[in-house]
C-alpha cells in the first residue's frame, strides 16, 4: 500500500506533486463545497479573459510611470495585489525593466515579488491548509512528501525558485499546504528569485513591454535551458527525499510501532464509537511512560465506579472523545489540564488564539479531582460533626454520641464534584474554539508536541502538568500500602485508625477531618511544632486545637521502617530519642508536592528541569527555551490552586504579547483549612529580617472583637506588619475560623498600595470579625500621635475652650 501510493506520486512531474495528492482525495469532499470552488474559478477565467486584466495591467503600468517617486511604491502594492490574485505577474516584471531601468526595476521586482509570495503563502497555510489536510491526512505518501520538505523545505524552495518552469503564482499557495518553516520560505524565495528577475527586468529594459509576438532572445533560450536543468535537479531531489523519509517511516513502523495508518485514524466499532487504540486514555492516576513508549490507554476509571464518577469521567475525559485534526501550527499548545492549563487555554482562545489543550487523564487536574474540591468537601462535613458535638455551650442540645455516616459523607463529596465538573470539562473548551488532544504528550523538537500519534507544532508551548504526592523514601512503606490525596477520596469505608505523616497544611487538613470524622489520628511530624513554615503564634493555635479534640502528636519524629502485621500497618520511629512503634489501618501521606516532568522529553525541547524543583524557568515563567514557558505547580514556589491561575494569566500576556509580567510582582495570599484557618499574604517577620528591613507589628486578639466573643470564636487574632515607621503593609497573619473569607481585604489594600492608616478608615458593619482589621488600623494611627503632636494639640483644644 505503501510502495503503491509513493508509485502513484513519483510518476507525476514534481512540479505538480502536491497536487496530485490533493486530486487524489478530493472526491471525499462536500458537493456543494466543490460546486462552489468550481464556480468561482469559472467566474475568475472569464475575468481574465473578459475583462482584459492583462491589457488593465499594461495600462496601469504606464501610470505608473507618469507618477514619479511615488512611481516605484505603487508598482510594489500592484505586483503583491496580482501574486495573491493568481494573475500572472511577467508583463509586470518585464515592465519593471521598461520603466525603471535593470538596477531599480530589479530591487522593485524582487521586493514585490518576495512580499507578494509571502502573502500567497499564508493565505495558502491558514485558509486553506486545515481542508485539504482532512481530505488528505490518510494518505502516507503526502504526509511523508510535507516531512521531507519540512525537513529540507529551504533546499526545495530555492531549486523550484531557480527554475522558471514552476508556475510562479501556483507555487506560493501549494507551499503553503507544506510544512516549510515560514521564514525558510521567505529567505529561499528571495534568493531563487534573484536570478530570473534580473534576467527578465533586464529583457523588459530591452523590448517594449506592449510589444506583441516576436523570436526567442538568445538570453531567453538560456533562461528556458537554465529552468529545465533546475527542473531536473529538483525532480531527482523530491523524489531521493521522499522516498528517503518514505522508507524510514516504513522500517520504523517494522521495528517496533505497532501502528501504522491506524495511528491517526481510530477503529470504530459496531455501535459507531471509536475503539481504544495503542494511544487511547489511560488510568487515573498513572506515572508517564519514558521516552518512545505508547502503550495501550486504556478507559479512565474513578474509584468507586458509582454513578457520580461515571458523570465526572463523561465530562473530563469522555470515553468516546475523538481527538481533533491538529492545525498546521498553534498559537500555543498547552500540556496539561489542571488549573494552570485551562486557565491559559481558555484566556488564550477567547483572545483569538488558536490553541491545543493535552490532558493524559482528567482534565480539572489536581484541584477538582483530588485536591480542594474534594478537600473542602469532608471538611465541611467534618466541620458540621464538630459543631454538633459542641452545640451545648449554646444552649443546643444533640443526641449523644453524635453519629457519623462516613458512607453518605464519600458520596456527598462525590456528587458535588461532579456537580462542579462540568465547567472543565472537554465539551465545555470545544466550545471555547480550543483544540483538546486526549493522551500522553511529549515534546519531539523544540516546536513540536507529539501526543496520540499525533503531532502538534507550535509557536509557543506552556507546561503545566502540576504536582504529584510526594513519597517519603521509608523502608517498607510501598509493601505496607499507604495513601495519599490522590487516593484518600476513593475510601468508602472509614479507617478506624489513620496515622497522618506529616504536619503540613495537606497532613494538618485531612488529620482534623478524619479525627472529626470518627477514625482515631496520630500525626507524625518531623520538627517540633505542626506547620513550621507558618507564623509561630498562629501554628501554635491550631497545634492547640488538634490536642483538644484529641488528635495524637508525634514531633520531632523520624520513621525508621513500616512492616504490615496482623495488627494492621506497624510504623517503627524514633522521638525524643527513644524508639516506639505505631499500629495503624491506613497510612496517610502528608509530606509535600513532586513536580511532573517525567516522561515529557524535555531534553528534546531542550527545557531545563529539576526533578525536586520541577521545570526551571526565569522570573517571566519561561524556560531555557525561550518559546516555552511554565505555569502553575509545575515551576512555581506557590503549589496553590489560585497561584496558578495567575500564573497562567502572567504567561497569557508573556508568550502572545511580548509582555514581560514578572511573577516576584504577584501578591499572593494563602490559607490552611484547619479550624482554625491559617490565611497569610506577603512577608513574615522573618522574611523581612533577611531582606534586611524591621518592620512594625499590629496585633488585634479576637478576644477582644465582639463579633468573635458572640460566636464562641475567640482562639485567634490578626497580625499585620508595616514597614518600620511607616504605614505601608507587608504582611499579614490571621487566624480565624472563615480566615480565608478575610485575608482578601489586606491583599487589596496590599496590591493597591493603601496603608494601614488608610484602613482604619474603612466603615466595616458592626459586628463582623474583620472588624478586627480596622481596629488594626486604628492602632497605628494611636502611633501617630506622638507627645509632641498630642502637647499642639491640647493646646489647640484649651484656646477653643476660651
Amino acid at each position: 500500500m505503501y510502495a503503491q501510493n509513493f508509485h502513484s506520486v513519483q510518476d507525476e512531474p514534481p512540479s505538480t506533486s502536491v497536487a496530485t495528492a490533493q486530486k487524489a482525495f478530493s472526491g471525499r469532499s462536500s458537493k456543494w463545497r466543490w460546486v462552489i470552488y468550481a464556480t468561482a474559478g469559472v467566474a475568475l477565467i472569464l475575468a481574465l479573459k473578459y475583462l482584459h486584466v492583462q491589457d488593465l495591467l499594461k495600462a496601469a503600468l504606464d501610470g505608473i510611470g507618469k507618477l514619479g517617486p511615488w512611481g516605484p511604491v505603487i508598482f510594489v502594492a500592484l505586483y503583491i495585489l496580482a501574486t495573491v490574485l493568481f494573475v500572472p505577474g511577467s508583463v509586470l516584471t518585464l515592465g519593471a525593466g521598461a520603466l525603471f531601468g535593470v538596477a531599480l526595476g530589479s530591487v522593485c521586482v524582487s521586493i514585490s515579488a518576495t512580499l507578494g509570495a509571502t502573502a500567497a503563502f499564508l493565505v495558502g497555510r491558514y485558509l486553506a491548509r486545515d481542508a485539504i489536510a482532512r481530505k488528505i491526512e490518510k494518505n502516507q505518501t503526502f504526509a511523508t512528501i510535507d516531512r521531507a520538505v519540512a525537513d529540507e523545505g529551504w533546499k526545495i524552495v530555492l531549486l523550484t525558485r531557480l527554475s522558471p518552469v514552476f508556475p510562479f503564482t501556483l507555487l506560493n499557495y501549494a507551499f503553503g499546504l507544506t510544512r516549510v518553516k515560514l521564514s525558510h520560505y521567505v529567505l529561499a524565495s528571495w534568493i531563487g528569485m534573484i536570478p530570473g528577475t534580473v534576467m527578465y527586468v533586464y529583457l523588459g529594459s530591452l523590448v517594449n513591454v506592449g510589444a506583441g509576438h516576436r523570436q526567442r532572445t538568445t538570453g531567453e533560450w538560456v533562461l528556458y535551458g537554465v529552468g529545465l536543468l533546475a527542473t531536473i535537479v529538483v525532480t531527482l531531489f523530491v523524489t531521493r527525499l521522499a522516498r528517503s523519509a518514505l522508507a524510514k517511516k516504513i522500517g520504523n513502523d517494522e521495528t517496533g510501532q505497532t501502528h501504522s495508518q491506524t495511528s491517526e485514524v481510530p477503529s470504530i466499532n459496531r455501535e459507531g464509537r471509536p475503539q481504544t487504540t495503542d494511544h487511547g486514555p489511560r488510568n487515573f492516576p498513572s506515572p508517564r511512560p519514558s521516552r518512545g513508549e505508547r502503550e495501550s490507554l486504556e478507559p479512565v476509571v474513578v474509584k468507586p465506579p458509582d454513578a457520580h464518577n461515571a458523570r465526572l469521567v463523561s465530562y473530563l475525559h469522555p470515553p468516546d472523545w475523538q481527538n481533533p485534526t491538529p492545525a498546521p501550527r498553534y498559537n500555543l499548545v498547552v500540556i496539561g489540564a489542571g488549573t494552570a492549563g485551562l486557565v491559559t487555554a481558555a484566556g488564550a482562545a477567547g483572545l483569538g488564539a488558536k490553541v491545543a489543550l493535552v490532558e493524559k487523564s482528567l482534565l480539572g487536574g489536581d484541584c477538582l479531582n483530588v485536591g480542594c474540591v474534594p478537600s473542602k468537601a469532608i471538611i465541611r462535613s467534618g466541620r458540621a460533626v464538630f459543631d454538633a458535638r459542641e452545640a451545648g455551650p449554646f444552649g443546643v442540645r444533640v443526641g449523644e454520641p453524635v453519629e457519623t455516616d462516613f458512607p453518605a459523607v464519600m458520596e456527598r463529596m462525590r456528587k458535588l464534584r461532579a456537580d462542579l465538573s462540568p465547567h472543565d470539562s472537554a465539551q465545555r473548551f470545544a466550545k471555547l474554539g480550543v483544540d483538546v488532544f486526549l493522551g500522553e504528550a511529549s515534546f519531539t523538537s523544540p516546536d513540536t508536541v507529539q501526543v496520540a500519534g499525533q503531532t502538534l507544532r507550535f509557536k509557543r508551548a506552556v507546561i503545566a502538568t502540576g504536582a504529584r504526592a510526594a513519597e517519603p523514601p521509608i523502608p517498607g512503606l510501598a509493601e505496607a500500602g499507604f495513601l495519599t490525596n490522590e487516593t484518600v477520596f476513593s475510601l468508602t469505608q472509614l479507617p478506624a485508625r489513620i496515622a497522618v505523616i506529616g504536619g503540613g497544611p495537606i497532613g494538618c487538613e485531612l488529620a482534623q477531618t478524619f479525627q472529626r470524622l470518627g477514625s482515631q489520628v496520630t500525626l507524625l511530624h518531623k520538627n517540633a511544632h505542626l506547620l513550621d513554615r507558618e507564623d509561630m503564634d498562629a501554628a501554635a493555635l491550631v497545634q492547640k486545637a488538634f490536642l483538644r479534640e484529641g488528635i495524637a502528636l508525634r514531633l520531632n519524629a523520624t520513621i525508621t521502617r513500616v512492616e504490615r502485621t496482623v495488627d494492621g500497618k506497624l510504623l517503627h520511629y524514633k522521638a525524643e530519642g527513644k524508639e516506639e512503634t505505631l499500629a495503624a489501618d491506613e497510612i496517610l501521606i502528608g509530606t509535600g508536592r513532586a513536580p511532573n516532568v517525567e516522561g515529557l522529553d524535555l531534553e528534546a525541547a531542550g527545557v531545563q528541569y529539576d526533578l525536586r524543583k520541577g521545570v526551571l524557568v526565569n522570573d517571566c515563567l519561561q524556560t531555557s527555551n525561550r518559546n516555552i514557558y511554565g505555569a502553575g505547580d509545575v515551576c512555581v514556589a506557590w503549589k496553590f490552586t489560585h497561584a496558578a491561575d495567575f500564573s497562567a494569566r502572567l504567561v497569557i500576556q508573556n508568550a502572545l504579547f511580548l509582555g514581560r509580567k514578572k511573577a516576584s510582582a504577584l501578591t499572593m495570599p494563602w490559607c490552611t483549612y484547619t479550624d482554625p484557618e491559617i490565611a497569610h499574604v506577603g512577608l513574615y517577620e522573618r522574611d523581612a529580617r533577611e531582606r534586611g528591613f524591621e518592620v512594625d507589628t499590629y496585633r488585634r486578639d479576637f478576644k477582644e472583637v465582639d463579633r468573635a466573643v458572640l460566636d464562641g470564636e475567640e482562639d485567634g487574632f490578626v497580625k499585620i506588619h508595616t514597614r518600620k515607621g511607616s504605614g505601608e503593609i507587608v504582611g499579614a497573619t490571621i487566624v480565624a475560623r472563615h480566615a480565608g473569607e478575610m485575608i482578601s481585604e489586606i491583599s487589596v489594600a496590599m496590591t493597591s498600595r493603601i496603608g494601614l492608616g488608610r484602613l482604619a478608615s474603612v466603615i466595616h458593619p458592626y459586628p463582623t470579625q474583620a472588624e478586627a482589621i480596622r481596629q488594626c488600623g486604628d492602632a497605628y494611627n494611636r502611633t501617630r500621635l506622638t507627645p509632641t503632636v498630642k502637647k499642639w494639640m491640647g493646646r489647640w483644644l484649651a484656646f477653643q475652650r476660651r
